[in-house]
């Protein structure tokens, strides 16, 4: 379900100006509306926030360190 930058920010405890930042760097998808109008998916914030929570992908043993 799409929401606003505003209704996003709040329910992930984020400010809407990181999220426009975000977008502005083409890190998180978005759908514009109308030219004034964005909206993003709270699913696919989520899996972001994940993804940077979980960091860069760990080696697995056996692999050399280059």
């Amino acid at each position: 379900m799409l929401h606003r930058l505003k209704h996003a920010a709040k329910e992930l405890s984020l400010s809407e100006r990181f999220l426009r930042q975000l977008i502005a760097e083409g890190r998180i998808p978005f759908y514009r509306l109308s030219p004034r109008t964005l909206r993003v998916d709270l699913d696919e914030l989520r899996d972001y926030m994940r993804l940077i929570a979980e960091g860069p992908a760990k080696q697995t043993e056996g692999e050399s360190e280059e």
